[in-house]
């Protein structure tokens, strides 16, 4: 953005805008006498930036129990690190390097991850977008009583590293309009965080890179990584934190909830983990199911997690795990069994109709099919409650089958 752009969001800053934005924030749509009106204001684009900013704010309140106060761009929104992820991976700094004292977080976008970092350490945010820096200042002073917050609005490969305790950087995953996978197409580029890692290696100071979840690290960084960790909130697997620091090398998985605490924690050795056909087949499906959480599968940990709990597949390279025993296990989602079908539209129907069946969970791995189409097929009727779970065979022409199942 311009020179132009950053005038104007510096206005959506001030009291005059944040007024207008007080009044815009009722639930119901901004009409166009509403707009008309901002417009004989303020003109055209800040009208529509006062417009899109309350959009931005409603849909922020999912992500931050601030975000009424915050100010946003589209992609800034989107690329952001939620609050209790962010307030997680900051406090897991401060507890196992507690000599840290200054964190300079890179590519820091509209200040997610930097809001968080702020409660603990004296930071710097780096961001090249001049509005983006500007928003990321304003939002880091929210809730930062401490004062500590630099902002420097600049490329991340001009910026002095060497008096910083500790990097997070958070590259760009859509710099082309795309959505990547490979850092090859992240921006800054490899390249860059090749150098960032060779740097940490003389100077040991701490390393850590925000990656989507699907991302594959390069082999060279594998010998300098301390752990990969796939972090789950609100359900979702949301990314993948690689951190090079001091320590043994683990690959986890885990689970925050709204206030950056751990709710569980899956953690393996790198040289312990386990592949999916050392876990043995079930010869039935036993009285209970566990699926894995979206993490635990993000990070590929099903197998060495279902046999470290004594549990059995259902399906070989099919992560849906059976056992006799009702226990709590973290990281999974238990079911009670009910019954054990072959996959027969017609046959799941007349059980469900039997049943008086009217609310029903679809879920299904290893099929191609549409749980939506399926829905509309089955015509379900009654005030029961269950959940169909198809599982398929990646591997044979072995039929699939049903499991109607109780969530608890």
């Amino acid at each position: 953005m311009d020179k132009n752009d950053v005038q104007h969001y510096q206005w959506l800053t001030s009291a005059t805008a944040d007024a207008q934005l007080t009044l815009l924030a009722q639930p119901t749509p901004v009409s166009p006498g509403q707009f008309a009106k901002l417009r004989e204001q303020f003109g055209q684009t800040r009208a529509e930036i006062l417009v899109t900013q309350s959009k931005l704010r409603k849909r922020s309140l999912e992500k931050f129990s601030v975000g009424g106060e915050m100010f946003f761009t589209e992609i800034g929104l989107q690329q952001a690190t939620d609050k209790a992820i962010a307030s997680f991976k900051a406090n897991q700094i401060k507890q196992l390097f507690p000599q840290v004292r200054h964190v300079t977080d890179l590519c820091c976008g509209i200040g997610g991850d930097l809001m968080a970092l702020a409660q603990h350490f004296d930071v710097t945010g780096v961001d090249a977008d001049p509005v983006v820096a500007w928003l990321a200042g304003y939002n880091a002073a929210l809730e930062n009583p401490r004062g500590t917050v630099n902002i420097q609005q600049q490329d991340v490969n001009k910026t002095a590293l060497e008096s910083t305790d500790w990097i997070h950087l958070d590259p760009d995953r859509r710099a082309d309009g795309q959505r990547h996978t490979s850092i090859d197409g992240y921006q800054p580029s490899a390249g860059f965080m090749n150098s960032l890692l060779q740097a940490r290696d003389i100077s040991h100071r701490g390393l850590s890179i925000k990656l989507a979840p699907a991302t594959k690290i390069p082999e060279n960084w594998l010998p300098s990584m301390t752990s990969r960790q796939w972090i789950q909130s609100r359900g979702e697997c949301r990314q993948q934190l690689v951190t090079f620091a001091s320590g043994n090398r683990s690959v986890q998985a885990i689970g925050v909830n709204g206030n950056g605490q751990s709710e569980w924690k899956i953690g393996f050795a790198v040289d312990n983990i386990r592949e999916s056909h050392e876990v043995p087949l079930a010869t039935e499906c036993e009285e209970y199911l566990y699926e894995p959480e979206p993490a635990v599968l993000a990070a590929r940990l099903d197998a060495s997690w279902a046999l470290e709990h004594q549990l059995s597949a259902i399906r070989y390279r099919i992560a849906y795990y059976t056992s006799s025993n009702s226990m709590t296990r973290p990281g999974s989602r238990r079911f009670r069994v009910v019954e054990c079908l072959p996959f027969d539209r017609k046959k799941i129907k007349g059980w469900l109709r039997q049943r008086n069946v009217g609310r029903l969970e679809i879920k299904k791995r290893g099929i191609t099919l549409s749980p939506e189409r399926l829905r509309k097929e089955l015509q379900l009727r009654g005030n029961n409650e269950m959940s169909l779970i198809i599982i398929g065979n990646l591997d044979t022409h072995q039929k699939a089958i049903a499991i109607l199942a109780k969530r608890e």
